[in-house]
């Protein structure tokens, strides 16, 4: 491994070099993974090699913690993560895939269906191009029922019999959909709750 050494000088920038080094791994040469008031009130220099030590005077070539700070975010820089439904998820993957034409003209194909997705048109684009700096990841939706009290005093759920609204007492049984989908069937007479998983 190469030599690593970091000037600090608040207490502050210390615990942040070290939390950056904790999380990768590493310890400190006796072993511990702390921080140490008295350590850091007599070292100016956080060094790592195959473990962290320090030193009161320059070692190597030091990098100011400013330098060594944007280069842990430059090195971690992270995806822009778009959460979408199961459904819209699996048609981007599929136009992704492109099966039996060119990518170009899946998109074109499939323009309509990019234009009505709410997480907008560039991001989708580079998705579907491949560039590892955007991802997508299909998010379980909510899903709704409708219940109410029927005359004999007890809790019952909405469901469709042959296409028409009926009821059932067992939520297991009962008509469930996202919050539009369930609206549409709503009427004073129920209440929508949650389904939970």
């Amino acid at each position: 491994m190469t030599e690593t050494v970091v000037h600090v000088t608040t207490l502050e920038q210390w615990k942040s070099v070290l939390d950056v080094w904790f999380e990768q791994g590493y310890i400190w040469v006796s072993g511990e993974r702390k921080y140490s008031e008295n350590l850091i009130k007599s070292f100016e220099y956080l060094i790592l090699d195959d473990y962290i030590y320090c030193s009161d005077t320059e070692v190597g070539k030091p990098i100011e913690y400013s330098d060594f700070m944007a280069q842990q975010k430059e090195d971690n820089k992270m995806a822009m993560v778009y959460e979408v439904s199961q459904s819209v998820f699996d048609e981007l993957q599929r136009i992704k895939a492109h099966e039996g034409t060119s990518l170009i003209g899946a998109i074109t194909l499939n323009a309509k269906l990019i234009k009505s997705i709410e997480v907008g048109n560039k991001a989708i684009l580079r998705y579907l191009a491949d560039d590892p700096e955007i991802e997508f990841k299909a998010v379980k939706e909510q899903l709704y029922r409708l219940w109410r009290i029927d005359t004999d005093g007890d809790r019952v759920y909405m469901k469709f019999s042959y296409g028409t609204p009926a009821y059932v007492s067992n939520k297991d049984f009962a008509f469930t959909a996202s919050l539009e989908e369930i609206t549409k069937w709503n009427n004073p007479a129920w209440e929508i709750e949650k389904v939970d998983d």
